[in-house]
């Protein structure tokens, strides 16, 4: 199974059928996420945040072990830029991989240090761009993740985050409570937000999906499913 270079209507829509019968009319709404080992695959720096930021730090101040590993495009500047979001938000274990972006399925190197991370994490639940996201280096980390599973690896809870593509979601987070450190750990993004205010879309995003859920004021909402499910999506979607 390999990932096309270009993502067509077509696989969009094989997308949506797949995963129909997941979805529901009301998703689950939360105050705190499940507890146990968190990692999260961020494909570049600042996805993290902007996905899960709030979530995120629910997990630290509940004790759970958080991990967030970045693939591509970690210069010094934008390295400096997590360090900080992640003191924040209270995220003690980052790692930064050595790829660019649009690179990601160029060769094996991407796939082995993914292993490398899940086995040195073992974590419980993931979170990464959800298999809707736009960006192909965000699909590529769903590539990598969905290959792992395939070796024959432990079933865990995937928690797919709106990014660049937003979810009919069937889990939402209250982060009201959370969502001032997120904010202020988006602002740390200075190199992003002279492009794309990213911190005011994240927040305004979060604000909706708590209005229109009735989850609280602000929430991030996920598609959440076993890695089993979601691997069994991917391969409907792409194998073909």
């Amino acid at each position: 199974m390999r990932l096309p270079k270009r993502i067509t209507w077509q696989h969009v829509r094989r997308l949506h059928e797949a995963l129909e019968p997941f979805l529901k009319a009301q998703p689950v709404k939360v105050a705190q996420p499940d507890s146990g080992r968190v990692l999260v695959l961020a494909p570049h720096i600042d996805d993290e945040v902007i996905g899960c930021g709030g979530s995120l730090r629910k997990h630290v101040l509940a004790g759970d072990e958080v991990s967030v590993v970045y693939f591509a495009d970690c210069t010094a500047g934008r390295r400096k830029e997590a360090e900080e979001a992640a003191g924040i938000l209270g995220i003690r274990d980052i790692e930064f991989l050595d790829f660019h972006a649009k690179t990601l399925l160029d060769d094996e190197r991407p796939a082995a240090r993914l292993s490398a991370v899940m086995a040195a994490r073992n974590p419980d639940i993931v979170y990464l761009p959800s298999l809707f996201d736009r960006h192909n280096d965000h699909l590529a980390v769903n590539h990598l993740l969905c290959r792992w599973y395939e070796k024959g690896q432990r079933d865990i809870t995937v928690c797919g985050c709106e990014i660049w593509t937003t979810l009919v979601p069937n889990l939402v987070i209250d982060i009201s409570d959370t969502i001032g450190a997120k904010r202020s750990a988006l602002a740390c993004f200075r190199s992003q937000l002279s492009v794309r205010d990213w911190q005011d879309a994240a927040v305004s995003l979060n604000r909706y999906r708590g209005i229109a859920s009735g989850a609280g004021e602000y929430a991030e909402g996920f598609h959440r499913s076993r890695m089993k499910d979601y691997c069994a999506v991917w391969k409907r979607v792409y194998a073909g």
